[in-house]
């Protein structure tokens, strides 16, 4: 009887075990909606706006606490009157939002945040959480947003408010202090200047000099530069890196050590509402990231001191380099240069254009968003570039006034180079034209002709000696003998000059043709020669076509100096003169040096490959050293149709000072840039740059949202209109039948006690 019992106890587990019987009823269940208490602590939040009074009454008994503090009041005051009918959630807020788990530590908050994002606290209701528990926006009835409005970050609150979702309302802490008749403050609101200056350039700097209370009064105001990341220019060889020396850890960014007063000024204080522009020139002296510092003198009745220094940090660079190609025919030499140097060379801006019609032109640029329909006809465009190649084109193409307007840009520093062609020199036409008379040559008539035999270019010890012709000299002849490398193509001829100018420099002559010397005598015709024009270049190259010196010997695998002479001709005539090294190399830059919290960074990367040519076949990394010690990494993606440069965008996580590094991988080479690129994100008081309740945005905050705003005296009955309903459900609870894991090991032991006793007695 015993072991049937205990059959039937082994079948009713077993069922129980394989259907796992659920027990399932309905019924109701109260749900409380939520609200959330975002806090702004920022240092703006910190400033007491009865600041001066000497009276206090029931109006403005608030106004004499800082503004955290009358926040911290009102929440507490709110809270008896809502956790009944509500869950309540705190969350503070300044660059970052932080969700705090007690209302209760409402009371420890401190306006000590660097920077104020709007965005931050609004999102943030995106990710709350009840515990473990994601709350849904639908359960939450209502956003109060506590803050004085001073956003300064990039971000657009209001257009996050209409992504939300959630009624919003915005509380506004503060005053116009600018309306008090007892405040008195001078303030550096603005400092313009532009992301990037030219080294040894006059630069220009504009502040905004804003006061209130003091008409009449006289301020000094002080620009200072701190170049703690710049360094001194390569002289003599523009076109290298600069080296840059450093700490190994930044220093903050507000340090004074390395402080250098630039310029100063007196400045009346008026009574006109808006700031007074105080306008700096000088020329920046060094390379680098610079940090600029405006200031005025504090006077000793300001109520706030902090707001009177104003910094913002910019790239020094040096000149660039922008080329503007131009040939009247499509001859094997424009494919030449443009596609096979100018397209190759990363270091390079251009714009080429050749003519395909009468008057038709075809563009091949680089450089974003440049379009032209036909030669550059103005002043602006024409200073826009640094150095100038005419090719085969007449000089009945350029009006008078237009190649005056070349030669002044030329005259102001860029460079020029004419090459030879039936339409160019004296066979175009350039002999007593603007452009003519500044060439380093006497170009003849229009009869003067060409000389249409194979030569090697000769080089003077002139050209020996030349950066133009470093490291590639031993391809050509020389006055010293013969070329001791062969294999390099001649040239099909060039065109004839008549002389030399007494101030030229010839770097290269053809020896079949004799022609006057400016000294007397005869000499060999120079084939290239540069000569100073004010403060800047002119060279003219005869020859006919350098292509060949690229076609020949690459089609062989042999060595070709082609890149090397375009690149070092080029450099040259800009005053970049340096040898271009055949080596693979990375080299970064980002877009500027200072940038607002939530801004993007542009970073940027050339990459060049064995041969110095730009290559779209590497793998480029960046790698961010936080201001908080973390890192995070950026890819940065290959630009279309430009080999070699490299871009990425990256938003910072962190207010403070950071450096980017970054790395590229090709070939199985690791190649680091040299550049150390230093930014500041925020910066020191930006809190203090304004300071007034902004009432426009809050108001255009709860509108987007459907809420309401009201300033923080007047807003009790904000909490009135609250719905306070609560939210029945009904639930389907489950109750499983199923035994637990452990009933298992009962089964278990249960067929094992029977398998026992039918062996002892020998049962079936």
């Amino acid at each position: 009887m015993a072991l049937l019992l205990l059959r039937y106890v082994s079948i009713a587990a077993v069922i129980l075990l394989l259907f796992r019987p659920m027990l399932q009823y309905q019924k109701e269940q109260v749900q409380r909606k939520s609200i959330v208490f975002a806090v702004d602590t920022s240092a703006s939040m910190g400033i007491s706006d009865g600041a001066g009074n000497t009276t206090v009454n029931q109006e403005n008994q608030m106004h004499l606490q800082i503004r955290v503090d009358q926040v911290k009041d009102k929440i507490k005051t709110w809270a008896t009157k809502l956790e009944k009918d509500f869950s309540l959630h705190l969350l503070e807020f300044s660059d970052q939002a932080v969700k705090l788990p007690e209302l209760v530590l409402a009371q420890t908050l401190k306006a000590e945040g660097t920077s104020t994002s709007l965005s931050a606290g609004i999102n943030s209701t995106n990710s709350l959480m009840d515990g473990k528990k994601k709350i849904p926006t639908k359960e939450i009835e209502a956003l109060f947003l506590f803050s004085d409005g001073q956003n300064n970050t990039a971000r657009n609150p209001v257009l996050d408010v209409q992504k939300l979702g959630i009624p919003i309302y915005s509380i506004g802490v503060g005053t116009g202090l600018k309306s008090s008749s007892s405040f008195k403050d001078v303030q550096t609101s603005d400092i313009r200047v532009p992301e990037r200056l030219t080294y040894n350039n006059k630069a220009r700097i504009t502040a905004g000099i804003d006061a209130v209370g003091l008409e009449g009064r006289t301020v000094k105001v002080i620009l200072e530069e701190d170049t703690t990341f710049a360094s001194e220019p390569a002289r003599g060889k523009k076109n290298e890196t600069p080296k840059i020396t450093e700490p190994v850890n930044p220093p903050d960014s507000a340090t004074v050590k390395t402080r250098r007063k630039i310029g100063e000024q007196e400045l009346m204080l008026d009574a006109i509402d808006g700031p007074q522009d105080v306008v700096f020139e000088f020329k920046p002296e060094k390379v680098g990231r610079t940090l600029y510092i405006v200031k005025t003198e504090p006077l000793g009745d300001e109520a706030i001191k902090e707001n009177n220094e104003r910094q913002t940090a910019a790239l020094v660079v040096e000149p660039g380099m922008r080329v503007f190609y131009l040939e009247g025919t499509l001859r094997p030499e424009y494919g030449a240069i443009s596609q096979r140097y100018l397209a190759k060379d990363p270091d390079i801006e251009f714009c080429a254009m050749v003519q395909i019609k009468p008057n038709i032109f075809e563009q091949q640029t680089n450089i974003d968003g440049f379009k032209l329909k036909g030669l550059p006809t103005d002043q602006e465009t024409i200073d826009s570039f640094d150095v100038f190649i005419i090719g085969d084109i007449d000089s009945s193409y350029f009006k008078t006034e237009i190649q005056e307007m070349f030669v002044k840009r030329i005259r102001s520093g860029a460079g020029l180079v004419m090459l030879g062609g039936y339409h160019s020199l004296g066979p175009g036409g350039y002999g007593g034209t603007p452009i003519g008379k500044v060439l380093p040559v006497v170009v003849g008539n229009r009869e003067i002709g060409q000389f249409s035999e194979e030569f090697l270019p000769k080089l003077t010890p002139d050209g020996v000696a030349s950066n133009i012709f470093a490291n590639i000299s031993d391809f050509f002849p020389s006055t010293l003998g013969t070329a001791s490398k062969d294999g390099l193509p001649m040239l099909t001829g060039c065109t004839r000059i008549q002389t030399s100018n007494p101030a030229a420099t010839i770097f290269a002559t053809c020896p079949a043709i004799r022609v006057p010397s400016p000294g007397g005598g005869e000499v060999e015709m120079p084939v290239l020669a540069a000569q100073p024009v004010d403060q800047g270049r002119t060279v003219v190259f005869t020859g006919d076509t350098t292509r060949r010196w690229q076609q020949g010997p690459r089609a062989m695998n042999q060595d070709t100096p082609f890149m090397q002479f375009w690149g070092q001709l080029i450099r040259y005539v800009a005053g970049r003169e340096g040898a271009v090294v055949r080596e693979a190399g990375v080299s970064a830059s980002i877009d500027k040096a200072y940038y607002e919290p939530e801004e993007t960074i542009t970073i940027s990367a050339t990459v060049k490959n064995a041969d110095g040519e730009g290559t779209e076949k590497a793998s480029v990394s960046g790698t961010v050293l936080r201001a908080d010690g973390k890192t995070d990494e950026i890819k940065l993606a290959s630009v279309q149709g430009t080999p070699g440069k490299y871009t990425g965008i990256y938003e910072p996580k962190t207010i403070g000072q950071q450096e980017i590094k970054v790395t590229a991988k090709m070939d199985g080479l690791t190649l680091n840039a040299p550049e150390k690129m230093i930014f500041d994100v925020g910066r020191p008081n930006m809190e203090f740059d304004r300071l007034d309740l902004n009432e426009e945005l809050m108001t255009q905050i709860a509108d987007a949202s459907g809420g309401r705003y009201s300033h923080i005296t007047t807003a009790d009955f904000l909490i009135d209109q609250l719905n306070r309903d609560v939210t029945k459900r009904k639930v389907i609870e489950q109750i499983s039948l199923a035994p637990p894991l452990s009933f298992w090991a009962i089964f278990v032991v249960l067929l094992t006690i029977e398998w026992v006793l039918r062996r002892r007695y020998h049962l079936r």
